[in-house]
């Protein structure tokens, strides 16, 4: 290849100029045809990664015969008028090599997250936002680290010390550490949140050290963003989620239905049958649990009540199905109650008074 650039190095102007368009235009179809040519293979196989690279490749590789071909057309230019005196073609060229495998990568990593190919062999525990939101803050980091290591080369090979730049960088870094410490401990709070997966997007969440309760509506790099029912937006650091305990509703398998109810001490005496009619209603019931098996049983003396108590699990999570279901069994229950002749407690008071002799 020098070979051939110093020949053509050694024609006059036009003939260079026209030389390197003729190369120009012959490398842009032997590109295209071989991309026809994988792509055509690529879809006969069974991973996605190799359509991946072949989509990522496809306008780099173009650029970068444009630029190159451009390139070479200012060097015969500046070989002939010497518009740059210190113009090295090496250096250029090197630059624009890198710049363009640099951008290959963060084609691919943005192409295979787009594609979404990690999605397709999920287990059934998996979920598949949980997997997307941890997919997307690893492809962000290597990204970075991309775009960091392509900078160092490119200074380096402009004579820039990385030694020196990446020992003003360690000072540098623990001044900005510690003056952005915060910022950092939020930044590695949403790492946390993203790794451990304690909550998601659409889920609801409360912690009893804070006050925090509602629906999770984002998770960013600083905040999390949760919306209250009562509408309001409740913008969270992320920090502070590594010092509370964080209690996730929506992943509750079941409801919760725990009722004490107190009945008259004069009607102490029908309490056992109030209490096993429950029992069989609860047992037949077609929306509770079975599988955590419904309890009724009569629990204390109360100042003004002999309470009986229900604890029992409903098989829905939704919360309008699960009022709708605690309200049909406490309608039976009062029901049962009056069928046995026996009356609801309410807070009542006994007085003695004794007459005073006359």
């Amino acid at each position: 290849m020098n070979d051939l650039l110093a020949l053509i190095f050694k024609t006059d102007l036009y003939t260079q100029i026209a030389s390197i368009l003729f190369f120009a235009l012959a490398l842009l179809f032997i590109k295209n045809k071989l991309i026809l040519l994988f792509t055509g293979i690529s879809k006969k196989t069974a991973t996605d990664f190799d359509d991946i690279i072949i989509k990522s490749i496809q306008k780099p590789l173009t650029y970068l015969i444009i630029f190159g071909s451009l390139i070479l057309i200012f060097q015969s230019l500046n070989g002939f008028y010497k518009y740059l005196d210190g113009f090295n073609i090496g250096t250029i060229i090197y630059v624009l090599i890198v710049a363009i495998i640099s951008w290959i990568l963060i084609r691919i990593l943005d192409n295979y997250f787009i594609n979404k190919s990690f999605l397709k062999n999920l287990k059934v525990d998996d979920d598949p936002v949980v997997i997307e939101q941890t997919y997307e803050i690893a492809i962000r980091i290597f990204k970075i680290i991309v775009i960091a290591i392509t900078i160092l080369m490119i200074m380096q090979e402009f004579g820039l010390s990385i030694s020196g730049l990446l020992a003003f960088g360690g000072v540098g870094g623990l001044v900005v550490g510690l003056a952005a410490k915060d910022l950092l401990s939020n930044f590695f709070g949403g790492l946390m949140i993203y790794f451990d997966r304690p909550f998601k997007v659409g889920e609801f969440i409360k912690s009893p050290d804070r006050n925090i309760e509602g629906i999770v509506e984002s998770i960013g790099w600083r905040l999390t963003v949760v919306r209250t029912f009562s509408k309001n937006v409740l913008y969270i650091p992320n920090a502070a989620f590594a010092n509370i305990i964080v209690e996730n509703a929506t992943r509750m398998t079941n409801r919760r239905i725990n009722e004490v109810i107190g009945l008259k001490y004069d009607d102490f005496q029908k309490i056992p049958k109030i209490v096993s009619s429950v029992k069989v209603y609860l047992s037949d019931h077609q929306e509770i649990d079975q599988g955590n098996e419904p309890v009724v049983s009569f629990k204390s003396f109360s100042a003004s009540s002999c309470d009986f108590f229900i604890y029992a699990f409903t098989t829905t999570k939704d919360w309008r199905e699960y009022l709708r279901i605690k309200e049909q069994i406490l309608y039976k229950v009062s029901d049962i109650i009056k069928e046995n002749n026996a009356s609801i407690a309410f807070p009542t008071m006994t007085i003695e008074m004794d007459r005073p002799e006359r």
